[in-house]
């Protein structure tokens, strides 16, 4: 069932470890480590966005390195790589549980997606229900605990990227907020005269 997304996960790999891509690659990690450490992720509104982010930086990157991707922005798949649908999650502690599926009330989820984790000081994991990781249903959400994928990955690294994924800074004197600067850009975007001259302070 999953042989196609398996083959196009060792597709990307083979790029991303290609001389010629050294600098796309680079320009990738410069760019999340700018979004992780100015928008981090300790300020709650900020993990939908960082997330999104994630996904159109590396939607930029396989298609700069010659991939076809697609944006979907699904409820349960987040890229089209070279026709097949990834989920991407990340976790930016390097350890803890990652929600793979959200749950509402008593609903009954299965993982059923090949998911890209992107982990802080491991890289690019991929992994799939087949790989037998074991999972756990919370209240809210079926979650995997991260060491299960470090120690996949460890046994197996033909399924990670080797490619620098921050840690979230875990004292930052300032940290930008998403909502604050979709608003400024709104107010600069319409020319405004009254209310860009008032917005709160943060």
């Amino acid at each position: 069932m999953f042989k196609k997304a398996r083959e196009s996960f060792k597709k990307i790999r083979a790029t991303f470890y290609d001389d010629k891509f050294y600098e796309h690659v680079r320009e990738f990690e410069i760019a999340l480590q700018k979004l992780i450490t100015e928008y981090n992720t300790s300020n709650w509104e900020n993990r939908f966005v960082v997330g999104g982010a994630l996904e159109i930086l590396f939607c930029a990157l396989l298609k700069s390195t010659g991939h076809k991707c697609k944006w979907i922005n699904e409820q349960r798949y987040d890229l089209e790589i070279n026709n097949i649908k990834f989920s991407i999650k990340s976790n930016f502690t390097g350890k803890g549980d990652i929600r793979l599926i959200n749950v509402l009330g008593d609903e009954v989820v299965q993982w059923m997606e090949p998911t890209l984790f992107f982990i802080s000081e491991v890289g690019i994991c991929y992994a799939d229900p087949e790989m037998h990781l074991e999972t756990k249903s919370k209240r809210d959400a079926l979650t995997v605990d991260t060491k299960h994928i470090k120690r996949l990955v460890e046994n197996h690294d033909e399924w990670l990227i080797k490619i620098r994924i921050p840690r979230k800074p875990q004292h930052s004197e300032k940290i930008k907020t998403a909502s604050y600067d979709v608003t400024k850009a709104i107010l600069e975007e319409i020319d405004s005269n009254y209310l860009s001259k008032h917005l709160p302070e943060i």
